[in-house]
């Protein structure tokens, strides 16, 4: 039998080790990343293609179920879902995962679900369409009061920082500089990830390292090549690309 490769979405450092370690007990398992939050997740889902996602569904900034939302890979992996409530449990299992986990669970019961998966591996992939019918449906049904923020690691907490916070999003090196008003801070994130979890009707991609909040669009000035400079809320300059310049006189009806 392959090795099963297994990704854990958990925000809980200590849910995550537990599963770590059961994991690491069972012949043909392999946990090949893990993660701390929605965003995370789906990036580290992209990166490693596992077979096998446990994602736990109370997770801030982006819930277990948007992130099942948002894979987009051509061949879905399986999903368990964790929660510590039963009635996300009934909902996760009623929306065709392959399991769920309802905290606290056991060494045995984690070892059915691994057998489950690797059983079910053989059969048809899943429907991806359907798939996404279901979740989509499920989701608007369970959103959570943490859908319209953006968790920020700091020394020992996350922050919680709301959608209407963020000025803009820029790619520094090899991850993204957040700004608000008057503070920035550096995440481990690709744009590509912020682009797809943000709403399309409150920030724009302005060019390709960087997303703009609408509602801190503070001037809009005529630049060189059919392009515009644009000047936030918080006094950065940002200059659109030529095709993106069309883009958002259409979004702005100007």
């Amino acid at each position: 039998m392959s090795t099963l490769r297994v990704l854990i979405a958990d925000d809980e450092l200590p849910a995550r080790n537990k599963m770590s370690r059961l994991l690491q007990k069972m012949e043909d398992v392999e946990v090949v990343a893990m993660a701390e939050n929605g965003l995370e997740a789906i990036e580290q889902i992209h990166i490693h293609k596992p077979d096998l996602v446990f994602l736990d569904i109370e997770m801030p900034g982006m819930n277990g179920l948007e992130v099942a939302q948002n894979i987009e890979l051509d061949e879905l992996p399986a999903i368990v879902f964790a929660t510590a409530y039963s009635e996300h449990a009934i909902k996760a299992f009623e929306i065709n995962a392959v399991d769920y986990l309802l905290k606290p669970f056991s060494e045995d019961r984690l070892r059915m679900t691994i057998e489950k998966v690797q059983e079910s591996r053989a059969a048809a992939p899943p429907d991806k369409t359907r798939f996404a019918e279901i979740l989509n449906q499920v989701g608007e049904e369970m959103k959570t009061p943490f859908s319209n923020k953006i968790p920020i690691p700091t020394r020992d907490r996350y922050k919680l920082l709301d959608y209407s916070e963020v000025v803009c999003i820029e790619v520094e090196e090899r991850s993204v500089r957040l700004f608000t008003k008057d503070k920035s801070y550096l995440l481990n994130h690709t744009l590509d990830t912020f682009e797809r979890k943000l709403p399309l009707d409150q920030f724009f991609r302005i060019n390709r390292s960087c997303i703009i909040g609408l509602a801190h669009i503070k001037e809009i000035v005529i630049w060189f090549g059919n392009r515009f400079k644009i000047i936030l809320s918080n006094e950065k300059e940002v200059v659109s690309s030529r095709e993106k310049s069309k883009v958002l006189k259409q979004v702005l009806k100007f």
